[in-house]
């Protein structure tokens, strides 16, 4: 089986390394070299090293693309409980903070598969099936809105040495809330690795910007709209599967973007070899993102620190979903000596990549206070 995936940022090249590594299929990568790849620094969950280190050998100290740890996410000022919330990873693993462009570059040159430089639509690939990871589209009547609250964001340089934490932090601002990443000092992503995000059609662009540079000391590189989106059809014409931007965007509260790109490509390999088919792989990544999409929002719902225009509509963005609700119902009820019983036994099961841990994490950190 062949697969030819077009297109060489953030999805085009995760796309290609686990379509090579789990899927086994002969893989090409095709991909337009003057188009820019993204500037924003990248937060990955717990996937996206291991498949670095079991495909192209990456460890922390062979690190050409200046990663630095992610231990988890602290979150300052949400809620009205606590000063500070984490939500940390196992601390027997870690995820990663990286340059888009240098990820671009380290996997474009591993020859772990074959790259061909040039611009084509995914329906002439000659392959069996076509991943379609060319980024944002530039129609959007085929569609459907993601419910959130941000559709702006302030990328800005850090003035300050951010490497010297190993978790992302999420602080909530009276207009929406920033992400800080620890980037390395020698990193090409310390331009994008602040971001204020917003809504602009709470606040406006020189208030935003103003109430940015109040709050952090930091030299502003660019300004950003953007979307929520999903696609309506995931799978086109039975052999083109959209993934990245060209299949959805998500504000990135939950560091969602690379994970669901290696989810698609997972789901992919498991609905083909078990149906032979792609037919049920629509309904299974709607479902998915749905999921991210309810999460994400589950936090705003909480409020934070700031009684503002901003956050009394981020408040009353509900959603209803009886998976969800059972899930928090669960990790309500179990304590923790439970909730790690149920995992040993295999009975944890995840709402999109979020498993009974997390749901339990969040709902007492913002309804308990916890001493320092």
């Amino acid at each position: 089986m062949k697969v030819s995936v077009v297109g060489g940022g953030n999805a085009g090249v995760f796309s290609a390394l686990f379509l090579n590594h789990v899927i086994g299929a002969e893989v090409e990568l095709i991909y337009d070299p003057t188009i820019p790849c993204e500037r924003v620094g990248q937060a990955t969950i717990l996937d996206a090293p291991k498949i670095l280190y079991e495909t192209i050998g990456f460890t922390w100290d062979n690190n050409p693309i200046h990663a630095t740890f992610k231990s988890g996410v602290v979150y300052e000022g949400w809620g009205k409980v606590n000063d500070k919330v984490s939500n940390p990873f196992p601390p027997d693993r870690m995820g990663m903070h990286y340059c888009p462009w240098e990820m671009q570059n380290y996997v474009l040159n591993s020859g772990l598969f074959k790259v061909i430089e040039g611009k084509i639509d995914p329906k002439d690939v000659d392959a069996d099936y076509v991943f379609d990871c060319r980024g944002k589209p530039d129609d959007f009547s085929n569609y459907h809105e993601i419910v959130n609250p941000t559709n702006a964001a302030i990328l800005a340089k850090p003035n300050w040495d951010t490497s010297n934490v190993y978790w992302s932090r999420h602080v909530a601002t009276p207009d929406g809330w920033t992400f800080v990443i620890p980037t390395a000092l020698d990193s090409p992503s310390r331009s994008g690795s602040v971001g204020y995000c917003y809504n602009t059609n709470i606040t406006s662009k020189e208030d935003a910007e103003k109430n940015m540079l109040e709050m952090f000391d930091v030299e502003i590189s660019k300004h950003i709209n953007y979307k929520n989106y999903v696609s309506k059809e995931v799978v086109i014409d039975g052999r083109i599967i959209l993934n990245g931007n060209r299949l959805c965007f998500i504000e990135p509260l939950e560091s969602s973007a690379i994970q669901t790109y290696i989810e698609v490509v997972l789901r992919f390999g498991r609905t083909l070899y078990s149906e032979g088919k792609l037919d049920n792989l629509n309904h299974q990544i709607h479902t998915y993102i749905k999921h991210i999409q309810n999460f994400v929002l589950w936090h705003y719902q909480f409020g934070s620190k700031y009684d503002t225009p901003f956050w009394d509509y981020a408040k009353k963005l509900m959603f209803n979903d009886h998976v969800f609700d059972s899930k928090l119902r669960e990790a309500i009820r179990l304590g923790w000596k439970d909730i790690y019983g149920n995992i040993s036994l295999g009975k944890d099961i995840s709402y999109a990549y979020w498993n009974t841990t997390a749901f339990k994490g969040w709902h007492e950190g913002m309804t308990n206070f916890h001493k320092k």
